[in-house]
């Protein structure tokens, strides 16, 4: 293959293996071996979070409610999340794959992809890079990172996944096809169970059967779904690396209860906790909202929501719960009652904004439509009359 006088784009994506887990083990040496899940209480509704590679030969997975996990593995040992020393571990993780890529898109607390410099002759192997990050990433954490390396993002990262554990695998220019026409069609990324059985059903088992379908024949069947998975199979993809993610359409917080609710004034106490946690989660990234959401898990698994739209974006703790308990009081009050207990409660805020960039045009709007400017002390201090 002859490689452009620009040179050939080079993707790596890297995943910390069984990352919650590992953190745990690393701290707590005695669990190695041992069958761990990280998540809820099997006893309270719990849902697992990550399970080690020794609780999943029985089945385990994540997303899985930790009840069912507890009889597939009830030897396991349940241990419940510490987010702050994972974001800690993750942070030094980040860093180091900072030093080695030109661009970084951290996707969550443990997978990222990267931008590596483009692949011209001379240049510094792909997997000379990648190894030397799983090096640094085990020597200064003690925690392993798998990582695949393609031409675009979604080869990468399939590449990442069939390496794991602790692999290390590079799809080379021109080894696109050998290596994605063989693998099973639902393992491509957005091919879940529902839409894997509606390809089966075509005779598509594999990559390479897709590929092999016309484009008109798959939107057909699955409208721009379609076309999306077309060009997969193809190994097309031109997403870029994006180092500035866009902000998040809503924060959310949620809970699922022990013992069903069918009281108001319990649900009103749950939904008030809920509302407070959101406030802090926006004060935190200094963002507010104008819409409120209240979401209902009926005891039969119905799930009903309600919102209302504030008079004014906020993310003022006791307005949000105030909103929060209202839409319970005049929406969902009256359904409580016979197979509506409640099973799950989640408040949300959207329609969000910066704060600061909210607080920066009231103070502008208050000296005068913007003639004078104003500091940061101003700014902050409207800011925080709007939070």
């Amino acid at each position: 293959m002859e490689i452009p006088a620009q040179g050939f784009r080079r993707v790596l994506h890297a995943d910390l293996d069984c990352f919650f887990a590992a953190v745990e083990e690393l701290d707590d040496p005695s669990l190695r071996g041992k069958p761990v899940i990280v998540g809820g209480d099997p006893d309270r509704r719990g849902v697992v979070s990550t399970a080690n590679y020794v609780a999943r030969r029985y089945g385990v997975a994540s997303a899985m409610a930790a009840a069912q996990a507890r009889r597939l593995c009830p030897q396991a040992i349940f241990l419940r999340p510490r987010f702050d020393r994972y974001r800690e571990l993750s942070r030094r993780v980040m860093a180091i794959l900072e030093d080695a890529v030109v661009a970084l898109e951290q996707v969550s607390v443990d997978e990222v992809y990267g931008e590596l410099p483009p692949g011209q002759p001379g240049c510094e192997r792909a997997e000379t890079i990648a190894r030397r990050i799983k090096s640094r990433v085990y020597g200064e954490t003690g925690l392993v990172i798998s990582i695949g390396v393609g031409r675009n993002k979604s080869i990468a990262k399939l590449a990442s996944d069939l390496s794991k554990p602790d692999g290390c695998l590079v799809v080379r220019p021109g080894q696109e096809e050998t290596f994605l026409h063989p693998l099973p069609v639902g393992r491509l990324n957005g091919v879940g169970p529902h839409t894997r059985e509606r390809l089966e059903r075509l005779g598509l088992l594999t990559v390479g059967d897709l590929a092999a379908r016309s484009l008109a024949e798959l939107e057909a069947v699955l409208g721009k779904h379609g076309r999306w998975l077309w060009h997969l199979a193809r190994g097309e993809d031109d997403r870029p690396v994006e180092t500035e993610r866009e902000p998040p359409k809503s924060i959310s917080h949620e809970n699922t209860y022990e013992r069903d609710i069918a009281d108001v004034e319990r649900a009103a106490g749950h939904v008030r906790e809920l509302a407070l946690a959101v406030a802090r989660r926006a004060a935190s990234k200094s963002m507010i909202g104008r819409t409120i959401t209240l979401k209902v898990k009926w005891s039969n698994f119905q799930i009903l929501t309600r919102q209302q739209v504030l008079a004014a974006p906020t993310a003022e703790p006791e307005m949000l719960a105030t909103a929060a308990d209202r839409i319970l009081r005049d929406q969902i009050s009256p359904l409580l009652g016979g197979e509506h207990a409640i099973r799950l409660l989640g408040v949300a805020l959207s329609g969000l904004a910066s704060a600061h960039d909210a607080a920066r045009t009231v103070w502008q709007v208050r000296a005068g439509h913007g003639m004078i400017q104003p500091s940061l002390w101003d700014v902050l201090a409207v800011e925080r009359s709007i939070l």
